[in-house]
């Protein structure tokens, strides 16, 4: 197993545990946002990626944002698809639980609208939003959850060729911000303790059908257009 899909993986679980921490002590909505740019040329990705972390910070400090939003999960997410790149940042964004009844709502055209704001283009942008709601399918996510146990301790771990990884420059893939950072800060430091089925709040429905969807998200460079663990 690449230990990029591993990472992803292990954060699956970590931010499952995360999720149900915030249910237990305030009611929230949980929304997974999408934030990306469409066919990148190899000679301008650098700059792209740039400009796309840079935008997103700008985006987080608009005013209808940030009064909307209590913090967030992201990873960069580059999938490369033979000449072009396709930059993405995921994002695990907890809201107000007012949040669909009120002035703070954002529609997913004032979505795009900020983005292409925050980053100053208004060209082969991508947005995409998502509410998580509980799943009928919640057997079959289990099953998943468990399934990607076995495919974390059971793998080999492989390293990604190192052709690509020169041309992309190093930056941070994840970060948290305000209530999930605050809930990171609290984790314990042996990742072991997340990936023990017993140790997850499984009845947590909204965490489950959160993580079924995190299972796509790869932090990094990928070729791969799904998790082919899962």
């Amino acid at each position: 197993m690449p230990s990029s899909w591993k990472r992803s993986l292990e954060l699956a679980y970590i931010n499952h545990y995360i999720i149900t921490k915030v249910n237990e002590k305030q009611p929230v909505n949980w929304l997974l946002l999408d934030l990306g740019l469409e066919n990148v040329a190899e000679e301008y990705i650098n700059q792209a990626l740039d400009n796309l972390l840079i935008g997103f910070n700008r985006l987080f400090k608009y005013k209808s944002v940030k009064q909307a939003t209590l913090g967030y999960f992201r990873m960069l997410d580059i999938f490369k698809q033979d000449e072009r790149y396709h930059p993405n940042i995921h994002v695990l964004l907890p809201t107000m639980k007012s949040y669909f009844q009120g002035r703070y709502y954002i529609k997913h055209d004032k979505w795009l609208e900020l983005w292409s704001k925050a980053l100053g283009v208004n060209s082969n942008l991508y947005v995409k939003v998502k509410v998580v709601q509980s799943k009928d399918d919640n057997p079959l996510i289990l099953k998943r959850m468990e399934q990607g146990l076995s495919a974390l301790f059971d793998a080999s771990e492989t390293k990604r060729p190192t052709e690509d990884k020169k041309i992309i420059e190093t930056r941070r893939l994840i970060g948290y911000s305000r209530l999930l950072k605050s809930e990171v800060d609290r984790l314990l430091p042996d990742v072991s303790f997340y990936l023990d089925i017993d140790n997850l709040c499984t009845d947590d429905t909204i965490a489950n059908a959160a993580f079924d969807r995190m299972l796509a998200w790869h932090p990094g460079l990928r070729s791969e257009e799904t998790n082919p663990f899962i």
